[in-house]
C-alpha cells in the first residue's frame, strides 16, 4: 500500500524494475518510511515513520476475496513490523494469517522487532508470540528472541516456540550464523562464510530470503540454513537493503566455495 506521493512513485518503479509481481494500491496518506543507520557491526539504529500512513490507515482494502483464497499462492511471509503499525494493519495481518492456515499454505514469521512501534512491551510479547505459535517457520534473531522468551540459549528459545505450536524454528546468531530445529527433532547449524562486511543492513532480510527460497524448492534443513547464511553474508558486503541482495550466481558461488569459516 503506497501513498500518492514521490516516495510511492519511487517504490512503484523499484518494484517494477526488480520484476516483482505484486498488487500495488495507492491510497490517501503518506508512504511509510524507515531509516536505518549503516555500519559493519551490530544491529543498525532504526527510525520508523509508519503511523498515519496510507498503509496504516487502509491496509484492510488489500484483503480481496482472491487474496484471502490464496489462489496460486504457495507461501505467506509475515513480520512483526506489520503487527505494531496500527490496529487496522494488525487486524488485516491476523486475518491473512488465518486465511493462509485455512488454505493449507505454509507461513513464515520473522519477529523483526521495532520497539518504537510498541509502547506496551507486554502487549508486544503477547501478540508476537501468539503469531509465532501459529506459524510454520519462525525466524527470530537471538537478541529479539531473548526479549520475547526470556531465554538466552538458542535451544531453549527453539523449544519454547516448538512447544507453542511452530513446526520449525531458526535462530539467527549474527556473526555465528544460525541454528535450526524442527518438530520432527531435526537440527542443523549453518556454515559460516568469510566475507568483508561493510554494512549489516539487510543481513536478516537476506537470511530469510535465502532460507525461504531453499524451503520452497524442497531443500533439506542443512541446505536451508546454509543458503540463508550465504545470502545474509553477501548482503553485508554492500550498502543498503534491497539493493544489497545478491544474485543467484553469487550465492551459488559462495555455497560452492571452500571459504566457510566460523564467522560471516
Amino acid at each position: 500500500m503506497l501513498g500518492e506521493d514521490a516516495h510511492g512513485d519511487y517504490l512503484a518503479d523499484a518494484i517494477d524494475r526488480f520484476g516483482i509481481t505484486a498488487l500495488v494500491r495507492r491510497a490517501a496518506g503518506p508512504t511509510a518510511l524507515m531509516f536505518k543507520a549503516g555500519g559493519a557491526t551490530g544491529d543498525p539504529e532504526v527510525l520508523q515513520v509508519r503511523h498515519q500512513t496510507a498503509f496504516a490507515q487502509h491496509a484492510d482494502v488489500l484483503l480481496t476475496t482472491d487474496v484471502l483464497a490464496f489462489n496460486g499462492i504457495d507461501h505467506l511471509h509475515l513480520t512483526g513490523i506489520v503487527l505494531g503499525i496500527s490496529p487496522v494493519v494488525r487486524g488485516a495481518a491476523l486475518t491473512l494469517l488465518e486465511a493462509a492456515i485455512a488454505a493449507g499454505v505454509s507461513v513464515s514469521f520473522d519477529p523483526n522487532l521495532r520497539l518504537n512501534l510498541w509502547p506496551d512491551r507486554e502487549e508486544m510479547r503477547a501478540v508476537i508470540n501468539t503469531v509465532a505459535s501459529r506459524a510454520t517457520v519462525i525466524m527470530p534473531g537471538i537478541a529479539e528472541a531473548r526479549l520475547l522468551t526470556g531465554h538466552d540459549d538458542p535451544e531453549a528459545i527453539a523449544k519454547t516456540y516448538l512447544d507453542a505450536g511452530a513446526l520449525e524454528v531458526v535462530v539467527k546468531l549474527g556473526a555465528d550464523g544460525a541454528r535450526a530445529w524442527t518438530s520432527d527433532d531435526e537440527t542443523a547449524r549453518s556454515r559460516s562464510f568469510a566475507v568483508a562486511p561493510i554494512d549489516t543492513v539487510g543481513a536478516g532480510d537476506g537470511f530469510a530470503a535465502g532460507y525461504l527460497a531453499a524451503l520452497l524448492t524442497g531443500r533439506n534443513l542443512q541446505e536451508r540454513v546454509d543458503q540463508g547464511a550465504a545470502v545474509g553474508a553477501l548482503a553485508t558486503t554492500r550498502r543498503g537493503d534491497l539493493a544489497a541482495m545478491p544474485e543467484r550466481k553469487e550465492v551459488d558461488a559462495l555455497l560452492n566455495s571452500t571459504t566457510a569459516e566460523n564467522s560471516i
